[in-house]
């Protein structure tokens, strides 16, 4: 699922770092799972938690067999945006909009603008945003879905926990985030006994980076716009 910080392309690099010396029904927990395209690759006792209730409730319902439409026209979009913008229940499900929010949407940005069919190279995103989540589904099952912030998670013990928060300084995306209240409760996770991991750009020195790889840091379709970042998996030791 396309998904604004998407860490689809460096899980491959990441995973076997975080699931070293994964014991038997330790379970897998990620506080902001959003596309849920690093979760759907592991396999056991997994959580997968975020504060976006129409992003829970898109998965809750499609893991619950909820089929929903496998075309979203602009139209529908404008539709569906009027209504989570004006906080309208009436017409649309949280699940719907969740749907329409995250599989029309340019660049993964919820409800930013329609994404469509591009006119460089005719490639049809939201079409190929609905195959990409379907075949999410089946590794899905049996995740747990939780719809909290991620200080009012309940973890069970001796977890391993990996994070992939709004980054800092990132525009639009992490502004609001409090930082400081994330590490303090980081240590927290690790003093009861937790393994904890963290992508970002930065992290405070207290924090001890294990993984660094240069990548494209923009979603945006035109190659000529990317820039490129210096993708970091931090841990507590």
């Amino acid at each position: 699922m396309k998904y604004m910080g998407s860490k689809r392309r460096i899980w491959k690099y990441i995973a076997p770092i975080i699931l070293k010396n994964r014991e038997e029904k330790q379970y897998y927990v990620e506080p902001f799972c959003g596309g849920c395209n690093s979760i759907c690759q592991v396999d056991g006792l997994r959580i997968a938690a975020d504060i976006n209730p129409y992003l829970i409730a898109m998965w809750k319902d499609l893991l619950h067999g909820e089929k929903y439409p496998e075309t979203i026209s602009k139209e529908d979009y404008e539709k569906a945006k009027t209504a989570y913008k004006t906080n309208d229940s009436t017409t649309y499900s949280m699940g719907e909009l969740g749907w329409t929010g995250f599989m029309a949407s340019y660049n993964g940005i919820f409800y930013h603008s329609y994404s469509g069919v591009s006119a460089s190279d005719g490639k049809d995103y939201v079409q190929a945003s609905i195959a990409n989540i379907y075949k999410q589904i089946d590794s899905m099952k049996g995740c747990e879905l939780i719809c909290c912030s991620y200080e009012n998670l309940e973890i069970p013990d001796n977890s391993i926990i990996y994070c992939d928060p709004p980054y800092r300084g990132t525009e639009g995306y992490g502004l609001a985030f409090d930082y400081p209240k994330f590490y303090e409760w980081c240590f927290l996770k690790k003093s009861e006994g937790h393994r904890i991991f963290i992508s970002e750009y930065s992290m405070p020195s207290d924090f001890t980076c294990i993984w660094a790889m240069e990548v494209a840091n923009s979603l945006d379709r035109y190659s000529e716009k990317r820039g490129r970042r210096m993708e970091k998996l931090y841990t507590i030791n």
